[in-house]
């Protein structure tokens, strides 16, 4: 059973770490059979999971199929079918003159035990995505699941991952701070973290006592900015839906909404309008609800101490912790809804009239967010937004970047550091080793290095290593000819000047 208690924590994630120093590199085979299997555990408990998230906090199950299993079984897709090439040592593409004739390459070695702490709103695609990569690379896995917040999403999943992967690659924690507390005291070979930017420093600054790297995943005020050369309709389309997609609890929610003001008037007319028709709904609907009751406190108290007005919404039941998409107009820098990243069905709108001092203002307030996005038709007010440092940048869209498995997902600054997904994911949990093999031929072109140190030497080799990089060459037959050719040469001219 890949399951395991609180008091079971240090001797599993020791037999994990004493198995991995033990053990030889698992081979491909042996990840492709985990990740197979997976995949069809995945798709045997398809309905279950879906409806688990229903009964936790009534997460619309259109939003679990587009928003998590759709990018996960594209994932696992991905890494069984690419996982030998994605593994396979890479070669520099070119080598300084001195070393062109020698053989090397990187090989991506696994890091070892990965713990990986997963967040209850995307719980399906930000527990699974990191752990196929984790183990795509050939690590063991700690996975911390976050039964706290929804307990029956958790005992599918860890009935999934139970009848799917070896116990000896994956233990799975399912519990609360305790759990979470205990997981951090242990010795581990990487961290990665879900969840808010002040969690995150918890984790990263326990992490630091063992010079365990981490790989944080956090969020932010992502900005949405709305010019006056958008296309109205479709633009707000957009982002009223990543906002209000899965009640605005993802980390690249639209945090808040920057409108020009030679269209705020007819952009609030339209955010009405189409809010009406497609985003009006009470606690009976499928709508989703809040996670928790302290989130609900905190986003129905933010509500009540807005200076801005509820123009859309603000209807919210503390029974059933709905909240219903909620829109504040007339919000500036310094509202409570502009102090913390939201992370809820509320959307605060603002006026602006330059574009370029409203970048300078979001870069003093909520730098370096998780997500920067820009509706404009302009190139020039696009170069203007991407001055904001971000994880990512949008241009006439929202939300769907976490999706794209083929492209690195990841913050910047506050927002988090590095990066995952497919090929990137096999890059964050390896190391790119170097492997050198000297041959002892090469001894005779060696010989200046070593004592004693004359001038000559100094000017001989102060001469290789002045000469510009070569390709490397990959055809074993035609490199070993070329390889002796050039070492014949180097010799020749090194023995010349030597006389």
């Amino acid at each position: 059973m890949a399951e395991i208690s609180l008091s079971e924590i240090p001797a599993a994630v020791d037999e994990l770490r004493t198995s991995f120093v033990s053990r030889p590199r698992r081979s491909t085979q042996f990840v492709k059979t985990q990740l197979l299997s997976l995949k069809e555990s995945v798709k045997k408990y398809r309905s279950e999971l879906i409806q688990s998230l229903v009964t936790d906090f009534n997460r619309a199950p259109l939003e679990t199929v587009i928003g998590e299993f759709a990018p996960v079984e594209g994932e696992l897709t991905y890494l069984i079918n690419n996982l030998s090439s994605l593994t396979a040592p890479e070669y520099p593409t070119s080598k300084p003159f001195a070393y062109a004739v020698v053989p090397i390459r990187l090989e991506k070695e696994a890091l070892g035990t990965i713990l990986i702490v997963s967040p209850f709103n995307f719980p399906l695609l930000l527990s699974l995505s990191p752990l196929v990569g984790a183990l795509s690379a050939g690590n063991n896995v700690v996975l911390k699941l976050p039964y706290d917040r929804c307990p029956t999403f958790c005992s599918v999943l860890t009935k999934v991952l139970s009848e799917s992967i070896d116990p000896e690659v994956l233990k799975i924690v399912n519990g609360g701070l305790p759990e979470s507390k205990a997981l951090l005291e242990q010795k581990y070979d990487k961290i990665m973290f879900t969840g808010s930017t002040s969690v995150g420093k918890i984790v990263h600054a326990k992490a630091a006592e063992s010079l365990t790297p981490t790989l944080l995943e956090l969020g932010g005020k992502s900005p949405t900015f709305l010019t006056a050369s958008a296309d109205l309709e479709v633009a707000i389309t957009r982002i009223l839906w990543g906002t209000f997609f899965s009640a605005g609890q993802a980390c690249t929610s639209p945090d808040y909404l920057l409108i020009q003001d030679t269209i705020y008037d007819k952009a609030i007319s339209t955010i009405l309008k189409l809010a009406k028709k497609d985003w009006q709904f009470d606690e009976s609907s499928d709508y989703t609800h809040i996670i928790n009751a302290d989130s609900y406190n905190r986003l129905t108290k933010l509500l009540e101490t807005t200076n801005g007005q509820t123009i859309f919404g603000g209807k919210y039941d503390a029974k059933t912790r709905f909240l219903s998409p909620t829109i504040v107009a007339d919000v500036d820098w310094t509202d409570p809804l502009m102090k913390d990243e939201v992370f809820g069905p509320i959307l605060p709108v603002l006026k602006y009239s330059s574009l370029e001092k409203t970048v300078e203002e979001v870069q003093k307030f909520h730098d370096t967010p998780l997500a920067t996005y820009v509706f404009s038709n302009s190139q020039q007010e696009i170069d203007t937004v991407k001055r904001i440092r971000s994880g990512a940048l949008l241009i006439n869209d929202t939300m769907i970047h976490p999706s794209i498995f083929t492209c690195p997902f990841g913050g910047v600054g506050t927002s988090g550091m590095g990066a995952y997904h497919g090929q990137y994911s096999i890059d964050t949990f390896s190391h790119k080793k170097i492997v050198l093999q000297q041959p002892k031929w090469y001894e005779a072109l060696l010989k200046d290095r070593y004592p004693p140190y004359t001038q000559g030497k100094i000017d001989k080799l102060s001469l290789v290593f002045r000469i510009p990089n070569v390709k490397t060459l990959t055809s074993g037959h035609f490199q070993a000819a070329v390889a002796v050719l050039l070492a014949v040469f180097i010799g020749f001219f090194l023995g010349k000047r030597h006389a």
